[in-house]
């Protein structure tokens, strides 16, 4: 008799271990979850869009290497205006001095 109350109290509580629908899931699991199949349907949808216009991916890479080199010439010339700039300045300065 006693057999059976042991078996019927295992049985429940492996079915309560067992059993998705009676655990508990942290917030933060669920937002790490979402996050994971928000990045693999952004994912998803880059490759298809890169599959479908591979020409225009190629000029946007075009374009921003463009403008990053026309970013870093004008920072060049900045640069070389000034060091121009400090060496009059210094230059000056010795010569009144």
């Amino acid at each position: 008799m006693f057999a059976s109350f042991k078996n019927l109290f295992k049985s429940k509580n492996r079915s309560a271990e067992d059993s998705p629908l009676n655990s508990v899931v942290s917030e933060n699991d669920v937002q790490r979850q979402q996050e994971q199949i928000n990045d693999q349907q952004r994912r998803e949808v880059e490759e298809r869009y890169r599959q479908q216009h591979p020409d225009q991916i190629k000029q946007e890479k075009e374009l921003s290497f463009e403008h990053k080199t026309n970013k870093l010439k004008k920072k060049l010339n900045i640069a070389i205006i000034t060091v121009f700039g400090l060496i009059i300045i210094v230059f000056l300065i010795l010569f009144f001095i």
